[in-house]
């Protein structure tokens, strides 16, 4: 008596997720910090592989995008803001402001801006 059962298994393989390409960078200046595939606190923008592999130090990012211009075609500009920036006296930009104090002062922000 032989026992010659069919059996059939289901296997049902785990859904693969590309991964996702970042480049971290400093909200202010707009330099690179670095590059990653881990989902971390912070700014960044996300890029392609063949950035990601080049992984270059020299650009920068402007308006959440990918900058490889030369410096001298790059302006920064220091603007008055209401949201953000540094807290700094109302006579004298050069003074910043303590969190604690009770004169009036003017938040300041640095725009940068790509030439051409």
């Amino acid at each position: 008596m032989s026992n010659t059962e069919d059996y059939v298994l289901v296997f049902e393989a785990p859904k693969i997720e590309p991964p996702e390409f970042r480049l971290y960078y400093d909200e202010e200046t707009g330099k690179v910090l670095f590059y990653t595939c881990e989902k971390l606190e912070g700014k960044y923008i996300v890029i392609d592989s063949i950035t990601y592999a080049c992984a270059r130090q020299d650009v920068k990012v402007i308006d959440g995008r990918l900058s490889k211009a030369n410096p001298s075609a790059v302006v920064t500009k220091l603007m008055p803001d209401h949201d953000q920036g540094v807290d700094c006296l109302i006579e004298d930009i050069s003074i910043v402001a303590d969190k604690n104090t009770t004169i009036e002062t003017q938040k300041w922000k640095l725009n940068v801006y790509e030439l051409g």
